[in-house]
Parts: structure tokens; sequence; C-alpha cells
């Protein structure tokens, strides 16, 4: 491998680097494979543009308009790609994740439908490239995007796409449902739109997986929930910021934004 880690402990590991060009290197010349028995990760959305009135297009929006928050992206990341080149993308990065994983693992990918000019978009169309075993459902128990034309969206999708051997762990675990009541995220750590601890500790629970990678792994939710559950975790994150930001958590050497020491 060229790229060296960012971050080790015993448990856990974070490369910095680009999501494609960090697993294309594993892809191409890895011994083992198994990096992740499972993926838990949610990429950047495509955010950055918000529609514009009378069908007119899409803009970016002001800082204190609807979906301000993602006006300057993630970092170094703007999040305002055209949205064939974005789907192109992702679904790349999917292939990737599908050829890392062993033939029991599975990818949890985290995503959100979006109202576009009165009109719903869907994660890359549902056209993933990949057998999508179950849609599980992310209620996290508060709308945002008020708006008279359509329902606030209060839920969000994870997309499971697995191997044929996989299995989650035991009937007990079947019986946690398709519906995740897991509420937002506590603390954000600088990042604008962060899942909740509960969402990839879920994942590794129920699946009982013996390792997760997570490839958009932002400020290191998905390697807190392996390290909490004892089990390895591979993160990979594009923003030097963010891998900062990841390591000084992973530490235990870091307060949630707004926190006094």
């Amino acid at each position: 491998m060229t790229t060296a880690p960012y971050y080790a402990d015993d448990l856990v590991t974070l490369y910095h680097g680009k999501a494609e060009e960090v697993m294309g290197e594993w892809v191409n010349g890895l011994a083992n494979p198994d990096f992740g028995q499972i993926i838990v990760t949610s990429p950047p959305y495509n955010m950055g543009l918000t529609p514009g009135g009378n069908g007119r297009g899409m803009y970016r929006p002001g800082g204190n308009n609807k979906g301000g928050r993602f006006r300057d992206g993630y970092a170094n990341h703007d999040d305002a790609m055209p949205q064939d080149e974005y789907d192109a993308w992702q679904r790349d990065c999917l292939g990737l994740m599908w050829e890392l994983i062993p033939s029991d693992g599975a990818i949890y990918y985290n995503h959100k439908q979006r109202v576009e000019h009165g009109i719903v978009r869907i994660p890359l169309g549902l056209q993933f490239g990949l057998p999508l075993r179950q849609i599980i459902t992310w209620d996290r128990g508060t709308g945002i995007g008020v708006n008279r034309r359509h329902y606030a969206g209060v839920a969000e999708w994870v997309f499971l796409f697995a191997k044929p051997d996989f299995k989650l762990r035991d009937h007990s675990a079947s019986g946690a449902g398709d519906v995740w009541r897991l509420g937002m995220a506590r603390e954000d750590y600088g990042h604008p739109a962060p899942f909740p601890v509960g969402l990839p500790a879920k994942a590794i629970d129920t699946s009982g997986a013996r390792s997760v990678l997570d490839p958009f792994a932002g400020t290191g939710t998905t390697l807190v929930a392996a390290k909490e559950a004892g089990v390895r975790g591979i993160g990979i994150e594009k923003s030097e910021h963010y891998c900062e930001m990841a390591a000084r958590r992973l530490a235990q050497d870091v307060l949630p934004l707004g926190v006094a020491a």
C-alpha cells in the first residue's frame, strides 16, 4: 500500500485519502481482502446545490437559506457535482466496496431522497449496480425541509447490499426490524451532517460483524462504534480536518463543539 495510516491503535485505523483511490489500491494489491466484513458508510449527498424557484435550475444557497449548512460542502468537497457525475462516482465507489467485502459480507449504505422542483430524486435512481437485499429506514425523529409542497423528511434510508453468505447474528437480531428509531446525532464534531453512533453500532451488533470499514469516515463515527464494540475498524477520509477530528475523538481527546473543557 502507498497510503500510510493517519491514525491507528489496537482496534481502529484511519487513512487520509480519497475513498475511490485508497479502495482502488486495496482492490488492486491487497493480499488479505478482509478489511471489512461489513461496510457502514454515508457518502456526501450532493446537497451543495438547492432547487431554484419555478423550475429554474439549481443554485448555491445562502448561509441562512434552506440547505445553507451545505453551502460550502464538506471541508474540501463542495458537494455540488453534476448529478450524473455524482451518480457515476457513487456507483464506482460501491463497486469497489463490493470487491473488498468477503463472501459473507454486506454494505450498509446510508442515503436519502430529495424533492427537487416538486419531483422526488431517489438516491442513484435505485440503479446501484449491486444486489439490493433490503431497505432499512432510519427514523431520525424530527423533520427538516418544512415546505407546503411536500412533507418534511423525518427519515433516511440504509440500503443493505449483501453477498450470498451474509447472515444476521441470530433470530433476535432480525427482530430488530427494518425501522431503526435512532434520532439524530447529539454532537457534530464540526461536521454538517453526521449520523449517530447508534447507526453503525446497530449494524455491527445485529450482523455480528468481525470487522467494519467506512470509506467516507467523516469525523470517525463508525470507527467509534467499532471501538466500543471491540471489533476491527478501518476508515478512509478525504478531509485532513475531519481526519484530525476523528483522530482526537478516537484518542478520547476531544469534546463536542460548544462544550467547555
